[in-house]
């Protein structure tokens, strides 16, 4: 046991120095959006420190935490003790998902879900000064995870869209209704978008239903082989893959009746029927996205975290299924939306980001005056990105330079 203990360490101490951790990763994956847009300054989006607790209207695109930094910190906490108008904006889903965690508890009184699709007026007020500033948001649908959205403000400043992270397809921002009038496309003065995947790698990335159809023949071929076949999909994030839950429990659940995904707990979605109904506790199912304790990271390989064995104490024959997308773009050659690592282990590409041709053909559509990016590609700059983006400005299209005007009350 000692000497088992020794090795333990000394892979630990190999892991912090020789490899790059996930905290490490995300950090190559370069946030460059502190919160504030340039036209209306008093709003903060997805960044709730510093600077940030100065603001008079706080807006939560989705309940990723690399977008909830500050939202429980005390400074915060202690000004929304003594504050009458400040409030948290976001969908019903997103208010949902952010209350079923007790931290975030003191935002009750101050959240304000808005439907998609749905104009709101909103005064800015600064409660030491009553100057006040009126705007009017709209929530788009971002196709991130459950309850992302897209913010559309219009006000004095000008119409500025706020992406947060979003996946659409070619052609999904045609069919936004507000984003036209009548039948134009509104003046966009700037958009901040979600830029994770705006590089030439990822060109191209499949749609998430080719990838979720490359997962559900893999899992079929698996399934049908005996009751102690289990997958297990290796996920992440704590929620994001519900699309991927839902669709698998739907596809085999009338075949291998019933059939729930295992999770960790179902506090998330106790207030989500449609997806309480695909996900379950009980660990005798045969798909699996149950999480290992973080610092078993390095040492889970292929064990099925729940355990490697059914109830009746025969072993489970386990495959892994990791959806990312990162892996997919360094590969320099292409490959299949399905690719085996090993001999029980498959890589599945699988995108919560709008790929570089998405994102081209959505900028292209509203031609915006400004287009700031908020995420900076593992080895790009952040001068590299902008550089890149310069030809889907309104300055490079030929459109006419408009004015804007304040909204008539």
């Amino acid at each position: 046991m000692r000497l088992i203990s020794v090795i333990r360490f000394v892979f630990m101490r190999l892991r912090n120095q020789c490899l790059p951790s996930i905290a490490l990763l995300k950090c190559l994956r370069m946030s460059s959006f502190a919160g504030r847009m340039k036209e209306y300054p008093t709003i903060s989006l997805d960044r709730f420190d510093r600077e940030n607790l100065h603001a008079r209207a706080y807006f939560l695109s989705h309940c990723h935490k690399d977008h909830m930094k500050g939202l429980k910190g005390p400074l915060l906490k202690r000004k929304l003790k003594f504050s009458l108008t400040v409030n948290l904006y976001c969908s019903f889903v997103t208010k949902e998902l952010l209350l079923s965690n007790p931290k975030y508890n003191f935002w009750q009184d101050h959240i304000v879900a808005l439907e998609l699709d749905s104009p709101t007026h909103i005064s800015l007020i600064d409660e030491t000064t009553g100057e006040s500033e009126d705007v009017v948001v709209t929530l788009l649908p971002a196709g991130h995870c459950p309850g992302s959205v897209m913010f559309l403000f219009e006000g004095g400043q000008g119409t500025v869209l706020y992406t947060g992270d979003f996946r659409l397809a070619a052609g999904d921002v045609a069919r936004m209704e507000f984003l036209h009038s009548g039948n134009r496309v509104k003046d966009i003065q700037s958009v901040y978008l979600d830029s994770t995947f705006f590089d030439p790698r990822f060109y191209q990335i499949p749609s998430r239903e080719a990838c979720l159809n490359g997962i559900k023949e893999l899992v079929q071929d698996w399934l049908i082989q005996s009751p102690y076949h289990v997958v297990w999909l290796n996920c992440k994030a704590a929620y994001g893959y519900e699309y991927l839950f839902t669709n698998l429990s739907e596809e085999f659940g009338c075949r291998v009746s019933p059939l729930r995904v295992h999770v960790n707990s179902l506090d998330m979605f106790q207030k989500m029927p449609e997806l309480l109904s695909h996900v379950t506790t009980d660990r005798a199912t045969q798909i699996h996205a149950c999480r290992h304790p973080r610092d078993e990271e390095f040492f889970r390989t292929n064990r099925l975290p729940c355990g490697c064995t059914a109830k009746d104490g025969k072993p489970l024959r386990i495959i892994s299924i990791k959806p990312s997308t990162m892996w997919f773009g360094e590969r320099t050659r292409k490959t299949s939306v399905i690719v085996r690592m090993g001999k029980s282990s498959y890589r599945a590409c699988f995108s919560f980001h709008s790929s570089y041709s998405e994102i081209k053909d959505f900028l292209s559509y509203i031609c915006p005056v400004n287009i700031y990016p908020n995420v900076i590609p593992m080895g790009r700059t952040f001068e590299e990105v902008t550089e890149i983006l310069k030809p889907l400005c309104r300055e490079y299209s030929g459109r006419a330079e408009i004015v804007y005007k304040p909204l008539v009350s």
